[in-house]
């Protein structure tokens, strides 16, 4: 009596186990192609095409800029954000962060290969389209890692909305841990041509639409912004003559895209020779943020728009302060006056940034809280983003415990966790609202945040990227872009080979019946 049921529960367990097997089997043979395939499917799919949010104007030449930053760290644990996690119907640039400068070649390399060119990320792509079709032929085509989904995505409709497809991926060189470099580089001439070539080779090579240079920051020395002011020349100067090389004499063609990652407060600002820069620079990105942090000697907001010594109105038109020993001028428009009435920039060419993420204080007493808590002495900073101390994610925001406010004469938000005591400032959607705002008011080209990661992308009534956009209505999408003209693949086809890294992608594009912009 006690052995039928042992050897019942035994076949149970051999059926499920021989179940499990064929399943995986099965699993490997059809499910897994199909998933790949229908990535592969979609390359300059039409689908949905027509369909798109009526109150958003894109593809307007009136437009705005909405930029974000994307990380090669961020696919990893903890935050897990891939570029198809963006809403990309709704952003004009993704500026891709970072490759770096090798201070001893004058070389430009990736700061993550893994990152970058070896991830596999199509399946969940592909599983996020929610349809599986097709068999598994030309699955070899698709480049991997970042770069590669990046690339996908601006040649697939796997968005709803109209012209989801039309944004520009540029090369961030250098960044703040990159900074030591830059000044190894410049010091030696041959080091810079080597930097130069590199920079432009790196950018085709990966298909990249442009790149920005992120020097932070030339030294006041009398020869680093010098220096500067000659790398962004010879930068502009290499992208047009790769240009001639592929599209010869015509006039009427895409252009290569530079940027500068540009400090926001007077004391560098008034280092760079901005104006000489300018005839080579076609976006000026603004870093509106880290005002405030570990380093500083009281609280304060890290990404304020304004100094709160008038309302929010009356500061537009106030007259702008400068950074001086007691931190005044460490605000967003500070730095935007200064860029457009000190320097004389057109302000459709300037950038304001914005932080998807807090920077915080800890021990910071509100017995003497006077509705709010900077400019008070703290020890820490706390800070649950992992591997950034002080630092909190937008998305982990408020503080578990804590209320959100927002300090409209500051153009900021913040939260006090009173069990703790700790006090974080960040963006969140009054602050970009009110942004957005400044942007149009002042003509300015648009916004960017850093990073993508921190956004909030499971809840869209807090999501930034929404909040800019609701109130900007309308985007600047580029209407032409340079990997979507047929001279330009088979360029890159010719100078790589059939086997760089874009090739085989490339070729599967030019075989495909529906033309090419």
């Amino acid at each position: 009596m006690l052995f039928r049921p042992l050897v019942g529960n035994t076949l149970v367990v051999l059926l499920v186990l021989v179940s499990v097997i064929i399943e995986m089997g099965l699993y490997k043979k059809v499910f897994k192609r199909a998933v790949e395939r229908q990535v592969v499917d979609h390359v300059r799919s039409q689908e949905d095409r027509n369909r798109t949010d009526s109150d958003l104007r894109v593809l307007s030449r009136d437009g705005y800029i909405t930029g974000v930053y994307y990380s090669n760290w961020s696919p990893y644990s903890p935050r897990m954000h891939f570029p198809h996690d963006i809403d990309i119907g709704k952003v004009s640039h993704v500026y891709y962060a970072f490759f770096l400068v090798d201070g001893e070649t004058g070389g430009v390399k990736s700061g993550d290969e893994w990152s970058d060119t070896g991830m596999d990320l199509y399946k969940g792509l592909a599983v996020k389209m929610r349809k599986l079709e097709g068999d598994e032929s030309d699955v070899g085509v698709l480049p991997r890692g970042c770069l590669g989904e990046f690339f996908y995505l601006r040649h697939a409709n796997v968005s709803r909305e109209r012209d989801s497809r039309n944004f520009k991926v540029v090369m961030c060189v250098g960044g703040w841990s990159n900074r030591d470099e830059f000044p190894r580089m410049v010091r030696d001439p041959s080091r810079i041509d080597v930097f130069v070539n590199s920079c432009i080779e790196t950018m085709f090579k990966y298909g990249f639409d442009g790149m920005e240079l992120d020097w932070e920051f030339p030294e006041d020395d009398g020869y680093e912004p010098q220096a500067y002011l000659e790398v962004t020349r010879r930068l502009r100067e290499k992208m047009d003559e790769l240009e001639a090389q592929i599209f010869g004499s015509a006039k009427d063609h895409p252009k290569f895209h530079l940027s500068v990652a540009t400090p926001a407060f007077s004391e560098k600002l008034k280092i760079l020779p901005i104006k000489e820069m300018d005839q080579y620079v076609d976006i000026w990105n603004m870093m509106t943020y880290d005002y405030y942090g570990e380093w500083s000697e009281k609280t304060g907001y890290h990404s304020n728009l304004f100094d709160g010594s008038q309302g929010a109105q009356d500061s537009f038109e106030r007259k702008h302060m400068y950074a001086s020993e007691d931190n005044e001028g460490l605000n967003g428009d500070s730095a935007i006056q200064y860029m457009l009435k000190d320097v004389g920039i057109d302000s459709h060419k300037v950038c304001l940034g914005m932080a998807a993420y807090g920077r915080g204080f800890k021990h910071v007493d509100a017995k003497s809280f006077n509705g709010r808590f900077i400019d008070k002495k703290f020890r820490g900073v706390g800070g649950a983003s992992e591997g950034e101390k002080g630092m909190w994610l937008y998305n982990q925001l408020p503080i578990k415990g804590s209320q959100e406010i927002f300090d409209p004469e500051y153009g900021s938000a913040f939260c006090y966790d009173a069990k703790h005591k700790t006090f974080v400032g960040y963006d969140n959607v009054d602050s970009v609202r009110m942004k957005a705002q400044y942007v149009k008011e002042k003509n300015l080209a648009g916004g960017f945040w850093w990073e993508s990661c921190g956004d909030d992308h499971n809840n869209s009534s807090r999501s930034l990227l929404n909040a800019f956009t609701e109130e900007i209505r309308s985007i600047k999408k580029p209407d032409t872009l340079m990997y979507r003209q047929s001279q330009v693949l088979r360029f890159y086809i010719e100078k790589f080979g059939t086997d760089g890294y874009l090739s085989p992608f490339m070729e599967r594009i030019l075989q495909s019946e529906e033309p090419l912009d």
